[in-house]
Order: C-alpha cells, then sequence, then structure tokens
C-alpha cells in the first residue's frame, strides 16, 4: 500500500490555519506553505499512476493475449477515478513514468516540494528527446538553474526562462540531436484554419522561429498605426492587422471617428521588413556550437542562428563608455546592451521580449537630472509596460546592490534573473557558487566526446535501420506480422 506521506507533514493542521484575522504576511507565507504541499501530493499522485501502469503492463504482458494495450486499460481506470478524458490520463501516465525511469532528481525535488506540477511538465517537455546517455547529465545542471538559489530573495525558474536554460543545456551537450529535432520541427511546419464559436475562427500553426517573431513584430507594428485617441484594445489591433495583411494594406484603419486624425500623415509608405534581433557570439558564427538568443523566443541552437545570420545585418554589440550621461532616456549604445543583457522583462517571471520593453531609470529626478542617478546600466533595468506602471505605482519597491531585488507590499523580498544571453551565462556561474563541490566534473572532455560518438553511431545505425524496414521485403514481412484476429 503506498503511503501518502502528506498529512504528515501538516497539511490539514495548516488548512485548518486559516482564519480572518490573518495578516496579509500570514496569508503570503500560508500560499506558499499550502503551494508547496500541493506539489508533494501531486509527486505522490504520479507516483501511484505510474505503479498501476507497471502492474497492467506485467499483467498484459504476462496473459499473452492480443488485446487493449496496457496504456489504454489504465487510461479507462484513472479516467474513471479522477473524472477526466483519454488524454488528460494519457498525459498522467506518461509524466508519472519519466519521473519513475528518467527524471529521478526532479521527481525527488517535487517530493520535497521545490517543483510544481507546472514546472516538472516544462522539463519534461524541454528534456523528452534527450538521450539516455545525457538524461543525467541535463538534469543535473538543468536543477541547478531551475530550483530557487539559496540566498535571501532568491527565485527559481519557470515559463520561457526554464525552457530556455534547459534548450541552453541540451545544445551544448548534444548539439546534433539538436539540429535534427529542430530539422524535423521544421519539415512539420504548417498553418491551420478552423472554425470556431459566435462567427470565429481560429489560426493555430507552426512556423520557423525566426518567421514567427517577424510576424509578431510585423502585427506589433500595424498595430501602431492608429491614432491615439481608437478606443480598440491592443490585442484587438493585432487581430486587425493579420486582416490588414491579407487585404495588402499598409496600416489597420483607425476607428477614431475624427474627421482631423492625422492618421495618414504618420503612415510610412515604404514597404519594409520587420525587425527581428539575434543575439550571438563571435564564436558561434565561426561555427562554435555555443547557442544564440532570439528576443522574443528565446535560446536557438548554433547551426540555426547561423542560419538566420545568413541573411541578416550583422553589428557588434559595443558596451557602454566610460563617459556618464545624466539623460533620462539612455543612448543607442547603452539601449542596446541593456536589452542584450536583459533578454526581456526583467520582472519576475515575465517573458515579454527585450525590444518590446521600456528601459526604466532609477532614480532621476526629471526636474534637477544632475541629482539623480547617472544613465548607467547600473541604474536601468527593462520592464514591460504593465511591469513598469506596477514599479510606479508604489505598491511594489526596487533595490539593487548588483541585482535586482523586487520587494512586495508584504516585505517579501525577491530577486530577479536575467534571460539573456550575457545574463543567463552570468546566472549561472553564480549559481554554481552553490554546488556542493563545483570543482568536481560529472564527466571530463574526453568523456563527453565519447558519449556524442556514440549517440552519433546509434543515430545513424537508428537510421539504417529505418531505411531497410522501408524496404519491399520489410514491408511485407510487416504486413504478415500485423495479420491478426481483431480483439472483438
Amino acid at each position: 500500500m503506498f503511503d501518502t506521506g502528506v498529512f504528515d507533514r501538516g497539511v490539514r493542521e495548516t488548512v485548518c490555519c486559516l482564519v480572518d484575522g490573518e495578516s496579509d504576511v500570514g496569508l503570503v507565507e500560508l500560499m506558499t506553505d499550502l503551494h508547496r504541499s500541493e506539489s508533494v501530493v501531486a509527486e505522490r499522485k504520479l507516483a501511484v499512476i505510474a505503479e498501476l501502469f507497471v502492474r497492467r503492463t506485467a499483467e498484459v504482458e504476462s496473459g499473452g493475449a492480443w488485446t487493449s494495450t496496457a496504456h489504454e486499460v489504465v487510461e479507462a481506470e484513472i479516467g474513471a477515478a479522477l473524472t477526466m478524458g483519454r488524454a488528460a490520463a494519457g498525459r498522467l501516465i506518461g509524466l508519472g513514468m519519466s519521473l519513475r525511469t528518467r527524471l529521478h532528481a526532479t521527481r525527488e525535488a517535487m517530493a520535497r516540494g521545490g517543483l510544481d506540477m507546472y514546472r516538472v511538465r516544462l522539463i519534461e517537455d524541454a528534456t523528452a528527446n534527450v538521450s539516455d546517455d545525457w538524461i543525467g547529465e541535463v538534469e543535473h545542471q538543468l536543477l541547478e538553474q531551475v530550483l530557487a538559489p539559496p540566498r535571501s530573495g532568491g527565485t527559481g525558474l519557470t515559463g520561457r526562462r526554464l525552457t530556455n536554460a534547459a534548450n541552453r543545456i541540451i545544445a551544448r551537450l548534444d548539439p546534433a540531436g539538436v539540429r535534427a529535432k529542430r530539422e524535423k520541427a521544421q519539415a512539420d511546419r504548417f498553418v491551420g484554419v478552423c472554425a470556431a464559436e459566435d462567427g470565429m475562427c481560429r489560426i493555430l500553426g507552426s512556423v520557423p522561429a525566426a518567421q514567427g517573431r517577424a510576424f509578431d513584430a510585423r502585427l506589433r507594428e500595424l498595430a501602431n498605426t492608429v491614432c491615439a485617441k481608437d478606443l480598440r484594445a491592443y490585442e484587438q489591433r493585432r487581430a486587425d492587422g493579420l486582416s490588414a495583411l491579407i487585404d495588402g494594406a499598409g496600416f489597420v484603419q483607425c476607428e477614431c471617428g475624427r474627421v482631423d486624425c492625422g492618421q495618414r500623415s504618420r503612415i510610412a509608405t515604404t514597404a519594409r521588413k520587420p525587425l527581428v534581433h539575434l543575439i550571438t557570439l563571435d564564436a558561434t558564427l565561426a561555427g562554435g556550437d555555443e547557442p544564440a538568443y532570439l528576443d522574443g523566443y528565446g535560446i536557438v541552437d548554433a547551426a540555426h542562428a547561423r542560419e538566420i545570420a545568413a541573411d541578416a545585418d550583422v553589428e557588434p554589440v559595443r558596451a557602454p563608455s566610460s563617459v556618464v550621461p545624466t539623460t533620462y532616456r539612455p543612448g543607442t549604445v547603452l539601449d542596446t546592451w541593456m536589452r542584450v543583457l536583459a533578454g526581456g522583462c526583467e520582472w519576475l517571471h515575465c517573458d515579454v521580449a527585450a525590444w518590446n520593453t521600456d528601459l526604466d531609470h532609477r532614480p532621476f529626478d526629471h526636474s534637477d537630472p544632475a541629482a539623480g542617478g547617472p544613465t548607467v546600466a547600473g541604474n536601468m533595468t527593462a520592464y514591460c509596460r504593465n511591469h513598469h506602471r506596477l514599479k510606479h505605482s508604489g505598491h511594489w519597491k526596487v533595490t539593487a546592490d548588483g541585482d535586482v531585488e523586487l520587494v512586495a507590499p508584504t516585505g517579501h523580498r525577491y530577486r530577479t534573473r536575467s534571460s539573456g544571453l550575457l545574463g543567463a551565462r552570468r546566472d549561472a556561474a553564480a549559481a554554481s557558487d552553490h554546488v556542493a563541490n563545483p570543482a568536481v566534473r560529472r564527466r571530463t572532455r574526453a568523456q563527453n566526446t565519447a558519449a556524442r560518438i556514440r549517440a552519433e553511431r546509434r543515430r545513424r545505425r537508428a537510421h539504417l535501420d529505418a531505411v531497410r524496414r522501408r524496404s519491399p521485403g520489410a514491408r511485407e514481412s510487416e504486413a504478415c506480422a500485423a495479420d491478426e484476429p481483431l480483439p472483438f
């Protein structure tokens, strides 16, 4: 019998402690404790599902009958017990078996309450195609970055930043495997349009990252061609921008209703490509394996970066000069430098692209610029418009001692973590300072090289086997093997 191991941790008592007079600080602490307890419960549930699947698999294999697979049997049992459909039950089986057979350290972190279900799913998705030879090393390096650093205000990674960390590690350890995976995804690109409710249609597709970022930039540009008096929301204007693209128009028709609207005088008549930013190292362009960073998307492998850069204007990124101005807006060099370092909005767990953010200058006195802080990288932070407003609302405070620290209304402190190419490298180096013995390698470089060679040989053998199976003789034998009676 499985021991849930949950209520021994005081969850029942914690739930009962919620009272009307609880302070704001107490509510945040209680919410955090319950979130960790929820992770512990979720890990036990997935462990039970995996155990049930293993038992049913053994039963089906020992029975020898050609009937429903163990996966189908367990899907039905889970669906009935947990009130969910087949697809949802299947995802739980897959996640539970991944934690049981591949992601052992991730399972331990989840059992401690350090990882919730959402982040565990992100880890599983990001590492799904990592070979057994590499999964231990990838998971080890990834959890060093994903889990909250053991320092005051340390926060973990989630969302796109977690996926970027995983992709960066995998691209360094297994660049050939990343390239093969990307080429397959590119071959499967598509755009679909299907009917929806209330006279609407849904558009779903998968296109190469650079094209997707260009499309997003074009819609953003079109959405901003209307005047300030237009009452449509930004997302509505983006949708209308798609209609403008279909019609071949270079702008979204303004709906302010004013006869003196100056929209047309502000519309650029020259068609041009949307601007997409790729941040990469010189070594990558020269043929190295270091991954690059596509603004608004995240990590791309080195080979993909070189493909994008082949048709792009390459400009060197320069560090700001030692001259310290006192203007509110930074110059071009400092502006670019800050966005490269940030990689996106620097608020906690926000994934807005760096070139879609505001650069907040703190502190700055508009009435007396000389009395405010100088216009240098240490006094500037990239925030999306929403978080920029939140920062200036007075509910949150910002402090800086080399890193940006956000102070919540309850006094809880959180240190932000950069998602940019250079900033993430710095974060990874800082995280390694907290490893028990960072000087000890899990593998030597020679062992890494040998592992890559073995993995490439396995891929080649698998390819040859696939070619043989596609031969006429193989197809005939497969057809005979599949000629079995129906299960009913």
